[in-house]
């Protein structure tokens, strides 16, 4: 792999992990395009482990709020106050965020060696992009009448935002689109529904990470270091900057610009399959 293609590959994975249009499936057609098949899988948790630490920057306050809370949480157990957790709103979220991860997990755990299958399938990635639209589509139409804020979470309702994200584990389902889907269809307004599914892409990214760990060793062997730090780099300086823009079209836009272009990508994949495969 050049340091050219790492480079695109951690601007796309910067890019479309966080903004609604599947970073797996752009990887998946981007590695097609290139024709690199060495280490798809382990490069690509390579970029997932760029973008998690651009999570936490993009929302340090809330991530480092959440990690003093939990500590304090355990001291509070270790001198029998109890966890507190209808008192301190972070507390609740910290299980939530649990709850809400366990969807996924699970599937992630049982059903690895489908998935590692499925990022070589470009028509299954074209198919998960039109899905992807509709998606974004559904996420629009609720949007308008929520006006829940992150407070208003139960473990209940974070699980069945959960249930949305284990969908979302298919290549070319957008992570972030599909999740916020699940927080808007549990009453969440636009921007705390995007939090959510961004706090539910950290525990997320690092078990797929963690779990893959022997694939990344691999990785790192095989591929010289330059391409992979220009890669990583890319990808958590575009991560950053695309969380700050979807906030932003959150908080002021539409999604339905991102729809349209996963239909527009999608059709002319398929029309031009012969030079992709």
């Amino acid at each position: 792999m050049s340091i050219i293609e790492a480079i695109v590959l951690g601007f796309v994975q910067g890019a479309a992990e966080f903004l609604p249009i599947s970073s797996s499936g752009h990887l998946v057609l981007t590695q097609a395009l290139f024709g690199i098949t060495e280490n798809n899988l382990a490069f690509s948790l390579l970029l997932h482990l760029a973008t998690l630490f651009a999570v936490i920057a993009a929302y340090h306050e809330t991530v480092f709020g959440l990690i003093k809370e939990f500590f304090l949480m355990i001291a509070d157990i270790f001198r029998g106050r109890g966890a507190r957790i209808r008192e301190v709103t972070y507390r609740k979220y910290i299980f939530c965020i649990i709850v809400g991860c366990i969807p996924a997990g699970i599937v992630g755990v049982l059903f690895d060696d489908l998935f590692e299958a499925m990022f070589s399938n470009v028509i299954m990635v074209c198919m998960m992009l039109i899905l992807t639209g509709f998606v974004l589509l559904a996420a629009e139409k609720i949007s308008k009448n929520n006006t829940k804020g992150i407070d208003s979470l139960t473990l209940p309702k974070a699980f069945v935002t959960g249930l949305f994200q284990m969908c979302a584990i298919m290549p070319g389902l957008t992570r972030s689109g599909t999740t916020m889907l699940g927080g808007l269809a549990v009453g969440l307004r636009k921007e705390d529904a995007l939090e959510f599914s961004f706090m539910l892409s950290l525990p997320t990214i690092l078990g797929s990470v963690l779990l893959e760990l022997k694939d990344i060793g691999a990785a790192i062997r095989d591929i010289s270091i330059v391409p992979v730090a220009a890669g990583f780099i890319t990808a958590l300086v575009v991560g950053y900057l695309s969380i700050q823009l979807f906030k932003k079209i959150v908080k002021q836009g539409s999604l339905m610009g991102f729809a349209a272009y996963c239909w527009l990508v999608a059709t002319v994949v398929i029309l031009n399959l012969d030079k992709v495969l």
